[in-house]
């Protein structure tokens, strides 16, 4: 799966979920950035998934120095993105 599919297939399953409305992907190099806010002065990261290898992609959060902070949870977009709702759904909320 490429990047853009990737993307696209995000979009699509936080569609189906209300409760993260406020959350947009944005494409950033070989990863896929989990954000929300009306603009970029006021963007919130709330996760990053990166592209490793053809069909895996590794989990990180965003540290408050502004790097991002690996975890060793790696899938498809779809599972990063189950594994976030159902275990670190406080990374997704809106401040």
């Amino acid at each position: 799966m490429d990047i853009v599919d990737a993307r696209d297939e995000l979009v699509e399953r936080l569609a189906t979920r209300p409760d993260l409305g406020h959350v947009k992907v944005r494409k950033h190099g070989s990863s896929l950035i989990l954000y929300s806010g009306a603009r970029q002065d006021d963007e919130q990261k709330h996760a990053r998934l990166t592209h490793l290898s053809a069909s895996t992609w590794g989990l990180s959060f965003p540290h408050h120095s502004g790097r991002w902070e690996k975890t060793p949870f790696e899938g498809s977009p779809a599972e990063l993105l189950d594994t976030l709702v159902s275990d670190f759904a406080f990374y997704l909320d809106q401040y």
